[in-house]
């Protein structure tokens, strides 16, 4: 692991693999590049691999201040820049992920090559807007123990928890989140709403919905890969929100096949 101090702010990231190409991974809320773990032990050593912890989260950086989530793609931004990658990513997000993801391919069309999309999280109804603003009070007041129950019941619930020790390791991860960090990602989440942009987006997509997913159901996930210009959609029986924990192999599996499929230039909109 290694951390890069950029102008204001430090990431923690890691970068693996060789080859031309760049995938980058944007981990969940309440997640860390860690997320990633099991599905790296699966994509293998044929590409080059870029994580980090996005601010607040992980063992980067904690603000203390507020901040949104187009800070998260100023700090891709950055962190692609600092790291000398020039050309188009390829990029793969989870859940909150996907949504820096999508932001950032509207932002830097031309750095990116191709969006993965997983248990995307690209909007937030009233009532989810609630629930994160009380979430981050509890979180900020009494620790990460008083929100995880209710948070994972429903991101990794009990009936994906076969792997006993993927689930513990994922619970104890979440419990060392910083609340503070957690709590101001929550907010900044709680104001995304990317969905009148979705056919802005020039970009090769793939969808993928965890068939067990509670918070981003499949049937959502598919009417945005329906929204999306140049979408693939496909499910993955055996996960939920956290795909990349929850069934690693098959997300591999889809990930790679589609990112072997020839490249295409983004259709970048015509200014006149």
């Amino acid at each position: 692991m290694n951390w890069i101090h950029l102008d204001g702010l430090t990431l923690r990231y890691e970068m693996r693999g060789k080859g031309a190409q760049t995938l980058v991974l944007l981990h969940e809320l309440g997640g860390s590049l860690e997320s990633f773990d099991a599905l790296m032990a699966e994509l293998g050593d044929g590409r080059r691999v870029l994580r980090h912890d996005l601010r607040g989260a992980g063992l980067s950086e904690k603000p203390r201040s507020s901040f949104s989530f187009d800070d998260h793609v100023g700090d891709l931004e950055r962190l692609l820049t600092a790291l000398g990658i020039d050309g188009a990513v390829d990029i793969a997000g989870v859940a909150a992920g996907a949504a820096v993801a999508v932001s950032f391919a509207l932002a830097h069309p031309d750095r990116v090559s191709s969006l993965a999309l997983c248990a995307p999280a690209l909007s937030v109804d009233a009532d989810r807007v609630h629930y994160l603003t009380r979430r981050s009070e509890l979180c900020i007041r009494s620790g990460m123990r008083a929100v995880a129950a209710e948070t994972l019941d429903r991101s990794y619930p009990p009936a994906l928890r076969r792997d006993r020790d993927a689930y513990l390791t994922y619970l104890g991860r979440f419990l060392g989140n910083d609340p503070v960090g957690y709590a101001h990602n929550n907010l900044a989440f709680a104001k995304v709403d990317l969905l009148g942009r979705l056919r802005d987006i020039p970009h090769r997509c793939l969808l993928l919905a965890g068939a067990h997913d509670l918070l981003r159901p499949e049937p959502q996930v598919a009417a945005l890969a329906r929204t999306i210009p140049h979408a693939d959609y496909a499910r993955i029986d055996e996960a939920g929100h956290l795909m990349q924990v929850q069934a690693p192999a098959e997300m591999a599996r889809r990930l790679l096949a589609f990112l072997a499929q020839p490249a295409a230039q983004p259709v970048l909109p015509c200014v006149s």
